[in-house]
Formats: C-alpha cells, sequence, structure tokens
C-alpha cells in the first residue's frame, strides 16, 4: 500500500464544497497521518528575525515537512518581515552534485567537474501589522488584526495563505512580558476557524513581485482560548507560500503583537511629566544662546500645559533657576561682547504658569539632570555639586526629590552613589517587578516606570502598533497595583494618550510615594549611554578654572556658585548632543579659563634696572583686559637670589580696562649683571599671564668700598701736591742756575 502524503497543497487545505475557496475551516490529513505528523518547533531566533532567512543557513525544525503544522512562534523583539526558504529542488540539485562527486571520485578519476549552478527560487513577503482592534473582554468579543501582505522579492509566490496565530499561555507579570517581548518564545498555534485564515492566492494563482493585498483576521476570545484576566496574550499572524507551485507550504512572513485582557477593576496610572531642558545659563544674567526661548514656546510649553491638565510633574531647578533670570532681563554672548536676551516676556509667562501648577503633583530631580553613571566612572562629585547648586534655588525645597539616574538605568552602585542625594526615591525604567514603588535594598525605594511608553514611529506604522500593543499589555498586567509613566516630549504624551483606555484612572505621584513598597526591586541589566569620558576631562579642568579665578577676581559674579556650572556642563543633555557639551565647556572657559587671563592679565617695564645703591625702587605697570576687576602681587625670580632678592609686592587692585603701577624693591649684595623674571600672581601665590624678561645693573660698593674711595682721593690729593712741590722747586733751581752763570761756574 503506497504511503499517504504528509502534507496536502495549499489548495486541498479548504473545503472542496466550498465555491469561493473563500471560507470554511480547512480540511486535515488522515488521523493515521496526523499521529505521525512531528510537532512543529518554536520560531526563528532574534538574530534570524531582524533579517529574511534562506534554507542554508535555516534551523533543521524549518523543514518543509513542519512547515504546515501548527507553530510553536518566538515572540522576538514583536517580529514583523520576511522569511524565506530555498526551493526543495535547490537542495535535491546539491545532493544530486554531491552524489555525483562522490562516485567519480570512487571510480578512481582525478578530477571532478564542479557542481552545476542552479537558480535562487526563494519566496520574499512581507507583512506589516495597521492595527489591532478588541471589542472587549468577554468571550464573544473580537480581536481583529488587519495587516498588509507584500511581495517585496523578485519571485512569484502561490499557495499563500494567512493564518492568525496565538499562543494560549497567560502572561500574567512584567518579568515575563518583558521576557517574551525581548526574545522569550512562548508555544502557539495557528487558527483555523472562519475568518482567522485567508487565502491570498492558489497553488495555481500567481502572487507576483510587488503585489499587496490587504488582510483582515479575526477570532472570538472564547476561540483563542484568552479567558485569564489581568493577564496579556501574544497574538499574530503567519503567512505560508511556495515558489514551485508544490504542495509545500513554507513560512514566508509573520507578525507578533499582545491583547490585553484587563481585570475588573481599573488600572491606576501615575503620568509624570519632566520639566528639564539642556542648559544654556553660563552665570547670572548671561546665556550662551537662546536656545531656552525655543524651548518654553515649543516641547516645554506643550509639558506645562499637560502638568496643569491634571499630570504629575517633575522640575530640574536648574531649568526653574535659568527661567527666572531670563525673566528680569538677560544678556546673550555675541562674538566677543555680549547682547541683550529676546526671550524675557517668554519666560515672565512660563514661570506665571509654573507657579500656577498643583503642587501635591509635583516634585523635584537633581539640579542640572546630570550624567550620575558617567560621574561615578570619573569620580565626579557630582551630587555634592548638585545637592549645593540646589540649595540656592528658592522655593523647591518642600518638593519631594526624585533621583533619576542617567537614562533612567538604575544599578546596585547607581544605589549607593546616589544615596547621599537625600532623594525619597530613585527612579527606575530597568526593573521588571510590578509594584510602582519597589525596595531597593536599605532605606532605598525605587519609583519604577514603564519603559514600553515610547514615542511613536511615524516611519514604521506597525512598530507604532506593537509599542501600543506591548504598552496596553503591561497596563493589563500591572492590575491594581498600577503604573508610573516618564514623560519628557510631545511625542510621549501623545502616546500616554493612546494608552489610556476607559479600564485605566489617574493617581497623583505623592500618593505613589506616600505607599510603602511591598516588591522587592528586581533590576535587570542594562548600559544607557553616558558621556566621553573626555567631557569629564574637561570638566576636571573647568574646576581648576574656577579655583584659580576666584583667587583672581575674589567676590566674583561669575564663580559665586561655581556648583552650578559644573552641574550643567555634566548635563545628561550633552550625551546625545557631545558638540554642544564641548560648546557650552568652551563658553565658560573664555569667560574665566586660564588662557583667557593669562591674555588679559599683562606687565610691562624696563628691561634693565640699574641699581647704584643697595636697595632701589622701579616701577612695573600692570593692565588688566579682562571684563571684571583683577587683584594681583608682582613677584620677581632672579637668576642668583643670594647676590639679588626682590620682595612680592603688596597687592593692588586693578579695575576693567585699567592699568596700575606698582614699584619693585630689589636688594642687592653684589655687584654685577642678575637677570630674572617679572609676573602677577593671585593672592593665593598662582601666577597669572606671561612672564616678563628684566635685568639688574649692579654697581654699588657699600659703606667700606666708600672708606677706600675717600682714603685713595687723600692719597692722591697728597700726592698731586708733593709732586707739585717738587717741580717747582727743580723748575726755580734751573731758573737761578740761568741767572748767574758765572757764580755757578
Amino acid at each position: 500500500m503506497p504511503r499517504e502524503p504528509r502534507y496536502l497543497s495549499p489548495l486541498v487545505h479548504l473545503p472542496v464544497d466550498s465555491p469561493g475557496l473563500t471560507s470554511g475551516e480547512p480540511k486535515y490529513l488522515s488521523p493515521t497521518v496526523q499521529a505521525r505528523r512531528p510537532r512543529e518547533p518554536k520560531y526563528l531566533s532574534p538574530a534570524v528575525q531582524s533579517a529574511p532567512v534562506n534554507r542554508s543557513t535555516c534551523p533543521r525544525r524549518f523543514s518543509r515537512a513542519d512547515a504546515g503544522a501548527d507553530a510553536g512562534v518566538h515572540i522576538g523583539r514583536l517580529y514583523h518581515g520576511t522569511v524565506t526558504h530555498r526551493g526543495r529542488r535547490s537542495i535535491r540539485r546539491l545532493l544530486a552534485s554531491l552524489l555525483a562527486a562522490l562516485l567519480t571520485g570512487g571510480a578512481g578519476l582525478v578530477a571532478t567537474a564542479p557542481a552545476p549552478a542552479y537558480a535562487e527560487d526563494t519566496v520574499q513577503l512581507s507583512l506589516s501589522l495597521d492595527s489591532v482592534t478588541i471589542s472587549g473582554t468577554k468571550p464573544k468579543d473580537k480581536v481583529v488584526l488587519k495587516l498588509t501582505l507584500r511581495n517585496t522579492g523578485t519571485v512569484t509566490a502561490y499557495g499563500v495563505l494567512a493564518y492568525l496565530w496565538r499562543s494560549h499561555d497567560p502572561i500574567r507579570d512584567r518579568a515575563t512580558l518583558a521576557s517574551v517581548a525581548g526574545g522569550a518564545s512562548p508555544w502557539g498555534e495557528r487558527l483555523r476557524r472562519p475568518g482567522s485564515w485567508l487565502l491570498v492566492a492558489g497553488s495555481t494563482t500567481a502572487f507576483e513581485p510587488g503585489a499587496m493585498r490587504a488582510i483582515t483576521l479575526s477570532a472570538s476570545l472564547a476561540d483563542l482560548g484568552f479567558t485569564a484576566r489581568t493577564a496579556a496574550y501574544a497574538v499574530g499572524a503567519d503567512v505560508v507560500a511556495n515558489a514551485d507551485q508544490s504542495s509545500k507550504a513554507d513560512l514566508a512572513a509573520q507578525v507578533r503583537t499582545f491583547v490585553p485582557m484587563p481585570g475588573k477593576a481599573k488600572v491606576p496610572v501615575t503620568s509624570i511629566v519632566l520639566l528639564s531642558a539642556p542648559p544654556t545659563k553660563l552665570f547670572d544674567n548671561l546665556f550662551a544662546d537662546e536656545d531656552l526661548t525655543a524651548e518654553l514656546t515649543g516641547r516645554l510649553n506643550t509639558l506645562l500645559q499637560a502638568a496643569g491638565s491634571g499630570h504629575s510633574w517633575l522640575i530640574d531647578p536648574a531649568l526653574l533657576d535659568e527661567v527666572r533670570d531670563q525673566a528680569d532681563g538677560y544678556q546673550v554672548v555675541a562674538g566677543t561682547g555680549t547682547k541683550p536676551g529676546a526671550g524675557q516676556q517668554v519666560a515672565a509667562d512660563w514661570l506665571a504658569r509654573f507657579q500656577l501648577l498643583d503642587r501635591s503633583r509635583g516634585g523635584r530631580v537633581l539640579f542640572g539632570s546630570p550624567d550620575t553613571a558617567g560621574a561615578e566612572d570619573a569620580g565626579a562629585e557630582i551630587v555634592q555639586w548638585s545637592t549645593d547648586a540646589s540649595a540656592n534655588v528658592d522655593g523647591i525645597s518642600d518638593l519631594p526629590l526624585i533621583a533619576i539616574p542617567t537614562g533612567g538605568v538604575a544599578t546596585t552602585s547607581q544605589l549607593d552613589f546616589l544615596g547621599g542625594a537625600g532623594a525619597q526615591a530613585i527612579l527606575a525604567a530597568n526593573t521588571v517587578s510590578g509594584a510602582p514603588v519597589q525596595n531597593g535594598g536599605s532605606s532605598t525605594r525605587i519609583l519604577a516606570t514603564s519603559p514600553t511608553v515610547p514615542s511613536l514611529v511615524p516611519a514604521d506604522p506597525t512598530a507604532a502598533v506593537e509599542q501600543q500593543q506591548l504598552a496596553l499589555a503591561e497596563l493589563a498586567v500591572a492590575g491594581t497595583r498600577g503604573q508610573a509613566r516618564l514623560l519628557t516630549t510631545a511625542a510621549d504624551l501623545t502616546q500616554d494618550t493612546a494608552t489610556r483606555p476607559s479600564w485605566t484612572t489617574s493617581r497623583d505621584l505623592d500618593d505613589v510615594l506616600d505607599a510603602e513598597p511591598s516588591t522587592k526591586a528586581n533590576l535587570s541589566t542594562s548600559k544607557p549611554a553616558l558621556l566621553a569620558p573626555s567631557q569629564f576631562t574637561a570638566i576636571d579642568r573647568l574646576k581648576d578654572d574656577f579655583a584659580f579665578y576666584s583667587q583672581l577676581v575674589p567676590g566674583s559674579a561669575f564663580v559665586g556658585e561655581p556648583d552650578e556650572a559644573l552641574v550643567r556642563a555634566a548635563s545628561s543633555a550633552w550625551i546625545t548632543d557631545p558638540r554642544g557639551g564641548r560648546a557650552y565647556v568652551d563658553a565658560l572657559r573664555k569667560l574665566i579659563g586660564r588662557d583667557t587671563i593669562n591674555d588679559g592679565v599683562r606687565l610691562d617695564a624696563s628691561g634693565r634696572f640699574v641699581m647704584s645703591a643697595r636697595s632701589n625702587q622701579f616701577p612695573i605697570t600692570v593692565t588688566n583686559e579682562l571684563s571684571e576687576a583683577v587683584t594681583v602681587r608682582v613677584e620677581v625670580t632672579t637668576t642668583n637670589p643670594q647676590r639679588l632678592s626682590v620682595p612680592t609686592t603688596d597687592p593692588i587692585t586693578i579695575a576693567p580696562g585699567q592699568s596700575e603701577t606698582v614699584n619693585i624693591r630689589p636688594e642687592a649684595s653684589g655687584n654685577g649683571l642678575i637677570s630674572g623674571t617679572a609676573h602677577a600672581v593671585t593672592i593665593g601665590g598662582k601666577k597669572v599671564g606671561r612672564d616678563i624678561q628684566v635685568t639688574f645693573e649692579v654697581t654699588e660698593l657699600g659703606f667700606v668700598a666708600w672708606i677706600i674711595v675717600g682714603v685713595s682721593a687723600v692719597v692722591l690729593v697728597a700726592t698731586t701736591a708733593l709732586r707739585i712741590r717738587q717741580v717747582r722747586r727743580r723748575d726755580a733751581a734751573a731758573a737761578s742756575q740761568q741767572a748767574n752763570p758765572k757764580a755757578a761756574q
């Protein structure tokens, strides 16, 4: 008796008595054959889901014998796309070539002919998810998937069938939901009830390259087996096809998503808008640019409206400080100078609206929203800087502090690092535990926020639908414990609204924080993006610049509170805008950096000083070209301090753009030429500006030398007088001899 074939063609799967071949439950193999049919294996791994798959890389579980069976399907990152397979003829040709080569090798031939080339005959279909509709939670309510199927390859497809797929297993907790969404593989099967499958093209009907077909698949909750409440289920669609009009049914495309099954009680949701922006303030009344004005009329305007309409909110003290500073007038850096700011009224209006917010719904974050993880790696004192800076912002001390680690990713080390901030809770988007308030160990409280409320993806409608269904699934699984969401953009607000069904209710932030944590935080491993190490190196240099400038300009308006500028330089906003972060630090250093100071403080003096006494005084002029008054002393060092020393002068203060003259008083103990350098120093002894070269010519001899000179002068005078006397006597004798020649004879 001939062996019964395992699979029928896709056309035979339809009822033979169906005229239109478009409805009715597919017919199956005989019970005997069904008993022999192997169980269909799991779907592709996440790595395979990201790209088309051919037979050479496809696992054994994707054999043609398994393709027509009910599939256990993997939910990997809500995959949608194309699955391709090499045709059976290709495999046969390859096996025939290998067999021929083996036979000819056995016959003793020296060389074998190469295997003949064969044509690639893979089907490439893509399946996009347009919408998911769930009419209710009763057994007769329906789940409707609307999809679009496209032939995106170059091979004609035949026997194209679309099936509704579902998993029986209810997902009841956030950890399992995260696991399935991240790549775990629940078992499932294709549904073959009326409306849950659709014949797109029969075994002899061509689905040509470039062809497109709208598909609607539906089933009742009872047929799907979705009976559990406060849970979620995996659902999707499979498309099978072949390239050679054969009876095989290879998996060609699929898509997966979730169906939420909420409980009878409404799910409390806490939507929190974060009012924060990239820093623009350099010092009091001085800003790097007008970017804050644009934010106040754009994104921050939208977020403030949401905060005023019932959402909870968090404020960055650095933003509040900047808005207040702009509201009373400010200057903006323009080239080498400044110009009046244009956003004073915008800031004043925004500030007035902010002051009307319900403070029971509010909280604050760390000043400047810094990159805490990067600061921990770099050893920066970011928590202390932020705490000190926040203390200078009025009107926020009564708001609860919610510390947000970089990227919302909490780790054990980050919990310890942020422990000194005095936060009421530390926000974490990477905990898979279910409650909004969780125990992070010791006395640390975790505010768990949903990571699945992403911004919409306009270029990819399928991704938007999948994201929305995943967010709804999280809500259903949360149940009466509720959920918290952190919203930072207008797109987040849109997505938040889209995922607030009628079975949810609002809950304020203060109610969440008042709850005692009953769940231990289960933090998943995640590595957020950080500021580059070079950025923290620049911040270290900036810290030194501030310390140096504070000695040069005591009581400076620039460095009254250096912590504020340092935290702003370490803002997490610069992670996605490293160029902006470097520009911000450069703008600060142009005002108080070493290079700026060295160029702005200058000494002028004669290059040669002649000393005619043991102690003399000489003038040196100090010029200040900086924007603030500086206090310096003049210091001179010589190559031979034992022979010539110059005490440091008393401090002098030079107004901006002015010059002052100070006298130096060198003291010599020997003669000769002695060289040295003169420079300005701060009151703390730090060198300022450039050195100037000076030379001292010492000609004074001291007291003993003057005695020697005096004695020498007396000796010289006496000797001279004696010599004159001797000359005169000689001349007189000669004259006498000439007058009496005879007497002389």
